[in-house]
């Protein structure tokens, strides 16, 4: 599980960057933002080594934008979603989104240096939804299998899952949250990723 979360969370990365006036395709997206996080991080590494911290500004600039956190929101916590009030939804996206920012930022580093291959994209949902397709070489030169799901908002195309070797970010986060759900409560689930959160950032 930590695995996986740490995997995808790295290669969510590959699927942001600024989107121009002309919507791109997402595939080209992925290609274009592949280079530029690759680029920016070789160039950034002394700086990286002696403050990692700063790791959080290229992921703010470069992956955030990009990402649909209210959706993901709404498919990790499923009917609890609408059975929360405005302001639990407001909390827990804020929560959910530092919870894969830090646990992306942990991973980067470590796995920055791995060349990623964008294979393909094929329709997910019609034309407004697609999944592209990618390949990262993690251990022994086998690739592993990440699979960016797309879908095209006002703002052009945004991330909202990915998939390691099968295994979905958000299908596996709503099994866990769903569980913490029932036995405590929404608050407390909130509760217990912004203390995650905290014990997080001052590391």
């Amino acid at each position: 599980m930590k695995r996986m979360i740490a995997f995808g969370l790295l290669l969510l990365t590959l699927s942001g960057g600024v989107l121009q006036a002309a919507v791109k395709p997402p595939q080209e997206v992925v290609q274009d933002t592949t280079t530029q996080m690759i680029n920016a991080l070789r160039q950034n590494r002394a700086a990286l080594e002696r403050d990692p911290s700063q790791i959080y500004g290229l992921v703010n600039r470069i992956v955030l934008p990009n990402f649909d956190f209210e959706l993901m929101s709404r498919w990790v916590l499923g009917r609890s979603w609408q059975q929360a009030t405005p302001d639990q939804r407001s909390r827990f996206t804020n929560e959910f989104r530092t919870l894969l920012v830090n646990t992306y930022a942990k991973a980067l580093l470590e796995y920055s240096d791995k060349d990623v291959r964008v294979l393909s994209q094929s329709p997910a949902g019609g034309n407004s939804e697609v999944t592209v397709k990618t390949e990262v070489p993690v251990k022994n030169n086998r690739p592993a299998q990440i699979n960016y799901s797309m879908h095209l908002g006002s703002n052009g195309w945004k991330v909202y899952d990915v998939t390691v070797d099968g295994i979905s970010l958000v299908t596996s986060y709503r099994d866990t949250f769903a569980s913490q759900i029932r036995s405590s409560g929404m608050d407390a689930l909130i509760a217990d990723i912004q203390r995650r959160n905290a014990q997080n950032s001052s590391r």
